[in-house]
């Protein structure tokens, strides 16, 4: 109301830039045996696009010791003379690996397969969160498909890794977790770097690891301990874990899924409760550094 109308162009035509047309074909796609493709048009040089072929030798996912979930922050992994990615669903993939060079660079199964293979590879957090620990991968992997509606077998190419990483005493725990902080020391009490130690629970099954650090520190997070039934004076509060550790004299830093094949029991228990924190010191009397 009350606006003049936007003025018309008072050019009667309108003339386009120059050179916008093109004729019909100038611009030709031909696509060749080898998977090329090649694109020209006239006065301009061709562009060939190869297509490269790569096979994934594994997928390393790591996890948090107290969630069991797997962890979002980034990893630092190392292995002689393995190579790495990292993938947007946050999986380390192995691209290459020695031995297996030829075996990574195509998606035919060469027969006969490479010869197996086990890797040492170190994981370590940067942001020190998380202790440096050891494991061992062992490939091939088996890279066949399984029949429709059949689960991947364990050790398929495409079922990642699962790799536990174990809190150190930076960690900050969850809400109602239970905080067990533990001083590991040899028999003369000399703190022991490398540690493994397990908490267990019968009833309810309750089972969880730590690592001790340089220190012998070890921090353990307990979730799922039952909390005080207000219905139930009788239930129980507190609840008896019994300990078990393992330690073995090797460079450091440990593995622990070897050293827990070696776990030997503690005459202590541990009483412990949801959400609350608990102190002490535990000795390894058959260890003498």
């Amino acid at each position: 109301m009350g606006r003049l109308a936007t003025p018309l162009s008072p050019f009667r035509h309108v003339r386009r830039p120059r050179r916008l047309h093109r004729r019909a074909g100038q611009t030709r796609w031909t696509a060749r045996r080898r998977a090329a493709l090649r694109l020209h048009g006239r006065g301009a040089q061709a562009m060939i696009l190869e297509r490269t072929e790569s096979r994934a030798l594994a997928a390393i996912r790591f996890l948090d010791a107290e969630t069991q979930r797997p962890l979002t922050e980034p990893i630092t992994v190392a292995g002689h003379g393995l190579r790495f990615t990292r993938n947007v669903r946050g999986l380390h993939v192995v691209t290459d690996a020695p031995g297996f060079s030829d075996y990574a660079a195509s998606f035919d199964l060469p027969n006969p397969l490479p010869a197996a293979a086990a890797f040492t590879l170190v994981a370590s957090d940067p942001t020190r969160h998380y202790l440096a620990r050891s494991f061992t991968l062992e490939l091939p992997r088996d890279a066949t498909a399984p029949p429709t509606g059949q689960p991947l077998p364990p050790d398929s190419v495409f079922r990642p890794v699962d790799v536990t990483l174990y809190p150190s005493p930076l960690m900050r725990p969850s809400a109602r977790s239970a905080v067990v902080r533990l001083r590991v020391v040899d028999a003369h009490d000399t703190p022991l770097p490398g540690a493994l130690v397990s908490l267990a629970l019968a009833d309810p099954e309750i089972t969880r690891w730590g690592q001790s650090n340089e220190r012998g520190d070890a921090l353990i997070l307990v979730p799922g301990i039952p909390i005080a039934d207000w219905g139930n004076p009788e239930a129980p509060v507190h609840f008896t874990f019994s300990l078990a550790a393992a330690w073995a004299a090797l460079p450091q830093p440990p593995d622990p899924d070897a050293l827990s094949q070696d776990f030997h029991p503690l005459s202590s228990t541990l009483d412990v409760a949801a959400g609350e924190e608990v102190t002490t010191t535990i000795k390894l009397d058959w260890v003498e550094l």
